[in-house]
């Protein structure tokens, strides 16, 4: 099974997407210059916007005092 990537709408197929943004009538994808360029703007039309490719830290175990 392949994926294709994901690359930004502006930009074209050279330049892969950061930013993966939800709208009610489809999805836009971003690299960081044009997420940042049009960031205001779609913060206040998307109803989620998911930076693609991040790499989450694992959650760390705390000890309790007794």
């Amino acid at each position: 099974m392949t994926f294709d990537p994901i690359t930004c709408d502006k930009c074209g197929p050279a330049v892969m997407a950061n930013y993966l943004v939800k709208l009610v009538s489809g999805e836009l994808s971003f690299c960081g210059h044009h997420y940042r360029k049009y960031a205001e703007t779609l913060d206040t039309v998307s109803y989620e916007v998911i930076e693609l490719n991040k790499a989450e830290e694992a959650p760390q175990l705390v000890e309790m005092a007794e």
